[in-house]
């Protein structure tokens, strides 16, 4: 039984691939337009063109950086209020309305005042850390409440000193959603990053060069660039999963 687990987790995924490239070729094939749709060997034969392009990689490690720097300010704020907000219930009281404020702001609106109030290469980041801020906030304070309180309580019952509580009980029993969050929140950074490049006209990156291929009508390289960030995101979330569940065993 958990061999045929094993081949059908490791099977449906390959299929489900298959299944949307087979309906990709399928609809490209019936368009018979690459200005529309361009064919899966036209996209593959630009992607390839793209990797050999130094420009590219300029563009994506740009990118990139704007992603983590983003990613690793709006996971800091966001601990430090779940933090606040579940040791201290006036706290969470006092922060829910910024929260919600966040969390209902129309990200495309959000863009284009900053790109007046704010240069191209900032407006991106600040756009992405607000968006991904509410989030992480719940993902985060979720964790810290499910902390086993009980277990707290006998550490103090025994004596168990702060430190040894604190890396022995508190860190393993949270680290496996706090990487899974970091994981979740880092995917849809990058996601979000290329979207608000779009908007912000950002040179040199990743929203840069769908921009121009748009323009010059280039489908395959938009096509291409897309897949790109989708299996940089995927990779990303992967890594991190697999670390949350190594985590969870220790």
């Amino acid at each position: 039984m958990k061999k045929t687990e094993k081949v059908l987790n490791f099977a449906l995924p390959i299929i489900t691939v298959g299944i949307i490239i087979a309906l990709w070729a399928a609809a490209a094939n019936a368009a018979d337009n690459e200005y529309v749709l361009p064919t899966v060997s036209a996209t593959l034969k630009k992607a390839f063109e793209l990797f050999k392009s130094a420009k590219f990689y300029s563009a994506f490690f740009s990118t990139l950086i704007r992603c983590v720097v983003a990613f690793l300010l709006s996971y800091a704020l966001a601990f430090a209020a779940a933090y606040f907000s579940y040791k201290n219930k006036y706290a969470e009281r006092a922060l829910s309305p910024f929260i919600a404020i966040v969390r209902t702001l129309p990200t495309i609106a959000v863009v284009l005042l900053l790109t007046v109030w704010v240069n191209s290469k900032v407006a991106p980041v600040i756009v992405t850390m607000l968006v991904v801020f509410p989030t992480l906030f719940d993902n985060l304070y979720s964790a810290l409440c499910g902390i086993d309180k009980e277990i707290g309580e006998m550490c103090k019952v025994f004596g168990v000193k702060k430190k040894d509580r604190l890396f022995k009980v508190v860190i393993p029993e949270i680290a496996p959603e706090f990487i899974r969050a970091a994981g979740a929140g880092l995917s849809l950074n990058i996601k979000l990053m290329v979207a608000a490049e779009v908007l912000s006209q950002t040179a040199n990156s990743m929203g840069y060069l769908l921009n121009t291929a748009k323009i010059y009508f280039e489908i395959s390289t938009m096509i291409a660039l897309v897949l790109f960030t989708v299996a940089v995101g995927l990779i990303v979330e992967s890594v991190f999963k697999f670390l949350s569940k190594k985590a969870a065993k220790v």
